[in-house]
């Protein structure tokens, strides 16, 4: 599992990301709102978010297996 930040962070450049669509149906819906912001802001934040999970998934330590047969080389096969 994930840190509940990450998750968050996800989800607020989500709906950033999303309010840009306002874009594209503004030439469909005459008179949708458009916030012209909102793809700079979100796209911004999207990288960020990828970057800081990149960090966070690198720094988590590694859990070790209770599977022995996780951890021993498979045997090759006889000829």
């Amino acid at each position: 599992m994930l840190a509940r930040w990450a998750g968050w962070m996800g989800l607020v450049a989500s709906v950033l990301y999303l309010t840009n669509q306002g874009d594209i149906l503004s030439t469909a819906v005459p008179g949708f709102p458009v916030w012209d912001l909102g793809g700079l802001l979100g796209s911004t934040l999207w990288g960020l978010w990828v970057l800081a999970l990149g960090v966070a998934v690198l720094r988590r330590p590694a859990r070790p297996t209770d599977d022995p047969a996780a951890t021993t080389p498979a045997a090759a096969p006889a000829s």
